[in-house]
């Protein structure tokens, strides 16, 4: 045989059977859909790898902020008044870190009882966790601490804004604040 009847081109081999046909036919639109599932793919790749960057970032921010300066204050290395500064120094995002939760209670526990309770106030109201456990410890002590601080009415209202969310832990703990804390605000009814 000779050379030109061995090679044939990819439009002949292809058109050897029905799918070849199709997959001939449909070439540009196959090729553009793979092209296209390969870009998703990496950037989902570079999205994820993004994500864990940015976790360890943080992660990393709020381990310097621990044993800097939540250890110094502990310690009584760092004022009560520079604890509050520098964490209100850190970025929002990382006041709310699920990582921060509990170095934030930590600290409104040694506050309250160091008797600093507008400080201790002033940590728990920047911790804004979306998650529904945290929330939960976060409000039940900011409540404690504005009791404590003769805040009923705001006591209330941060326990009412708990009570309102649809997976609230201890839903009949948070009611049975609410009642004692309406009780002592003389609002019998509620």
């Amino acid at each position: 045989m000779s050379d030109a009847t061995q090679t044939q081109t990819l439009e002949q081999s292809l058109n050897k059977t029905d799918f070849g046909h199709v997959l001939y036919e449909n070439r540009k639109t196959i090729f553009g859909l793979i092209i296209a599932i390969l870009v998703g793919l990496m950037g989902y790749v570079l999205w994820r790898q993004s994500k864990r960057s940015q976790s360890h970032d943080v992660s990393v921010q709020v381990f310097e902020f621990r044993t800097k300066t939540w250890s110094g204050a502990k310690e009584g290395k760092v004022a009560i008044p520079e604890l509050v500064k520098q964490f209100e120094a850190l970025d929002k995002d990382i006041q709310s870190a699920p990582v921060m939760v509990p170095v934030a209670l930590e600290m409104g526990k040694f506050l309250m009882d160091k008797g600093a309770l507008s400080e201790a106030e002033a940590i728990l109201s920047k911790v804004n966790i979306l998650h529904p456990v945290a929330a939960f410890f976060i409000s039940m002590q900011r409540a404690v601490i504005l009791e404590k601080d003769n805040k009923v009415p705001e006591a209330i209202a941060v326990l009412e804004k708990l009570a309102k969310e649809k997976d609230v832990l201890m839903s009949a703990k948070v009611n049975l604040e609410l009642g004692r804390l309406n009780l002592l605000n003389g609002e019998k009814g509620k």
